[in-house]
C-alpha cells in the first residue's frame, strides 16, 4: 500500500488500519531516518485519535530517537526533536503514569541543552 493510501485512511478515521501499515513501514530498512521519524510522528497521532495516550507519548518518543539518528548537527536535532517531546508530556500527561512524564521531561531538557 502507498503512503498516500495510507495518508487517506487517516483521514477518513480508519486509524486501525493506518496503525498497522505506519508501523510495517517504521520497520522497512529501506526507509531513511526522517522518513521513519515522520511515520513515528503520524503514528503517535493516529494513537492520540483512538485516545490511547500512552501509545502515542510512546510513538513520539520514538520519533526522537529517530532525530538522533539522523545525520545533521545538533542544533537541528534539537529543533527537530523538542515539539515533539513536548507533544510526547502531553500525551503521557493525559495517560501515561509519571515514569513517563519524567522520562518524556528528561529527554526535552538534554534537548534544551543543545540548542
Amino acid at each position: 500500500m502507498s503512503l498516500q493510501e495510507i495518508v487517506v485512511m487517516m483521514h477518513n478515521g480508519e486509524y486501525g488500519r493506518a496503525i498497522s501499515l505506519l508501523e510495517d513501514e517504521v520497520s522497512n530498512e529501506s526507509r531513511s531516518p526522517a522518513e521513519k521519524t515522520e511515520y513515528c510522528r503520524w503514528l503517535a497521532e493516529c494513537h492520540q485519535k483512538t485516545d490511547d495516550q500512552k501509545s502515542a507519548g510512546d510513538w513520539y518518543l520514538e520519533a526522537v530517537k529517530r532525530v538522533l539518528a539522523q545525520k545533521v548537527d545538533n542544533r537541528s536535532k534539537a529543533s527537530q526533536a523538542l515539539p515533539l517531546c513536548d507533544k510526547a508530556l502531553e500525551c503521557y500527561r493525559a495517560g501515561g503514569d509519571q515514569a513517563d512524564v519524567l522520562v518524556a521531561a528528561r529527554v526535552r531538557q538534554y534537548f534544551l541543552g543543545l540548542r
